[in-house]
């Protein structure tokens, strides 16, 4: 009977453990998020960094750059109305403000 108890104590110790190490989650300055549950978004997106709870196991962390983001394509020729080519070079640069 002893030796049951230990296992299930060691058991909800674990579990407890497991339960607490899903349920923090770290936002780095730089960094905003928003919390997911089951796939849809839930509250506001989270812009303030610092340690930070969720519902765990059913709760989600998607991280997101509150940087400004850059996008470089490879250069490209394409051809005019009067067929000549021309290079042409596209760049892109965002920001996500809302989450």
């Amino acid at each position: 009977m002893k030796k049951i108890l230990q296992i299930l104590g060691l058991i909800i110790v674990v579990g407890i453990g497991i339960t607490v190490w899903d349920g923090f989650y770290i936002l780095k300055e730089g960094q905003q998020a928003v919390i997911t549950q089951f796939g849809a978004p839930v509250g506001a997106p989270i812009t303030e960094a610092g340690l930070k709870f969720k519902m765990p196991f059913i709760q989600h962390v998607k991280y997101f750059e509150k940087k400004i983001l850059i996008w470089d394509g490879d250069p490209n020729q394409i051809p005019t109305n009067d067929k000549t080519f021309i290079y042409l070079d596209t760049t892109a640069r965002w920001r996500i403000v809302d989450a």
